[in-house]
């Protein structure tokens, strides 16, 4: 069981779903792999937004980044068409290379054509972690083998806190990590997955209440990445709308504050664009009406905000050369309880 569920905290009005997690849509899954390079802290994650044994099947997908930015790869396709067909990986900046080019590999074994419903955009968004780790070690330890570990690995059991891309990551001067939760918003589902590398000591908000973090001689990025997935039929730009909205969970918990650097986040939804559809059947898929978005904006912001939180709680110490970074006090969340 969660450690939020365990202390008995809940995150705004939405009920979670079944595991909490990304993986209460449908189809989709979450693998991590952590790389073995001396004290090097380093690893990755990657989303898979359908099962790759499914073969040809492409996604719409939308994007929010703070002032425009980001490192994130595949924009062209993703944001001129609004759609991809590729896992989304979550990487150390400087094996950000390296995994763009282990996708394509990846994509070319599924498809030799890498067709934009099978691999293509690769999609790789890449994440400051220098307070611990030495770029050009990062560089040299990442391989194919890696990422290829991390598809294998992918599963709905979402492992959160100190794994994967989370391996290396600090927020609130404590340990950060990676979180995911759901929604539930009648019959459909929202979920997110969040890698969180910011927030100030003493900024964390649970339920809009203050939790005092200790203050932490380790320095670095302030940041965040986010994927939201959803089985909600909606189109790009009502994608777009949706990541934008969702960072505003990021901002009620204080992990997006006026120093933050970085931030950016993809949504996707599982409902199923057909790669072989004519341009009359393209006229009728099936769409929500704005309307009724306000819900989903809610749920968004709400998953990840929720995910933030677990990011921390399921956080591990950790101890490099002397250097010590704690984690949070889970005591702490009990005044927070609504």
């Amino acid at each position: 069981m969660k450690k939020l569920h365990q202390e008995g905290i809940q995150i705004g009005q939405f009920q979670p779903g079944v595991r909490d997690s990304i993986a209460d849509v449908e189809g989709v899954s979450v693998g991590h792999v952590d790389v073995e390079a001396g004290n090097t802290q380093v690893g990755l994650s990657v989303v898979e937004p359908y099962p790759l044994s499914e073969g040809r099947r492409r996604l719409y997908i939308g994007r929010w980044a703070l002032d425009g930015g980001g490192r994130i790869s595949g924009l062209g396709v993703a944001e001129d068409f609004g759609t991809f067909s590729a896992p989304i990986a979550v990487v150390p900046a400087p094996a950000f290379g390296r995994v763009y080019e282990a996708l394509i590999h990846q994509g070319i074994r599924r498809n030799s054509g890498l067709s934009t419903d099978a691999g293509w955009p690769p999609l790789v968004m890449g994440m400051e972690d220098g307070a611990w780790n030495d770029a050009r070690r990062i560089y040299e330890s990442v391989r194919q083998r890696d990422l290829d570990r991390a598809l294998s690995a992918a599963s709905e059991a979402v492992l959160e806190g100190s794994v994967g891309i989370g391996h290396s990551l600090r927020a609130f001067g404590v340990r950060g990590g990676v979180g995911s939760a759901s929604r539930r918003v009648g019959a459909q589902h929202m979920g997110a997955f969040v890698a969180a590398n910011g927030g100030l000591p003493g900024d964390l908000r649970v339920n809009g209440r203050a939790v005092s973090t200790p203050v932490s001689t380790v320095g670095g990025p302030q940041e965040f990445v986010a994927v939201l997935a959803t089985d909600a039929p909606l189109l790009p730009y009502q994608l777009r709308a949706l990541a934008q909205r969702a960072a505003l969970g990021a901002s009620r918990c204080g992990l997006w504050n006026p120093l933050t650097r970085t931030a950016q986040i993809c949504a996707f939804s599982t409902a199923v664009l057909e790669s072989d559809a004519s341009a009359a059947e393209l006229e009728r898929i099936p769409a929500m009406d704005d309307d009724g978005l306000d819900a989903l904006f809610q749920a968004g912001a709400e998953s990840v905000e929720a995910a933030i939180l677990s990011a921390l709680c399921e956080a591990d110490p950790l101890e490099v050369d002397g250097r010590v970074l704690d984690v949070l006090d889970i005591r702490l969340l009990h005044a927070a309880r609504q």
